[in-house]
């Protein structure tokens, strides 16, 4: 679906969405599997996999969408501080 244009234009703001959404997304795995702290790694590795896919199907089966790089890199980097936010709220519940 093509989005309105209300003539603001930032560049590269949607790489800040990707980042956003994958952090959610893979904090809230994290959290959901927060009794199994060895499932992390995994969970981490399977979130960068499936922002990989995506890019590569957007860019196989649509004929307006591209694959980019960059989103990969956004989406990877949310994933990533997810993973940090969750280390350390882990680290502080268990000082506690």
């Amino acid at each position: 679906m093509k989005m309105p244009n209300n003539g603001i234009e930032i560049k590269h703001i949607d790489k800040g969405y990707h980042s956003i959404a994958y952090f959610v997304l893979t904090l809230s795995w994290l959290l959901s599997f927060y009794k199994k702290p060895n499932k992390k790694y995994l969970i981490v590795i399977l979130c960068i996999i499936l922002g990989i896919i995506i890019e590569v199907l957007q860019d196989t089966i649509t004929v307006y969408r591209t694959a980019d790089y960059f989103d990969v890199l956004a989406n990877s980097v949310g994933v990533l501080f997810a993973l940090v936010i969750f280390n350390i709220f882990l680290r502080k519940k268990t000082i506690n």
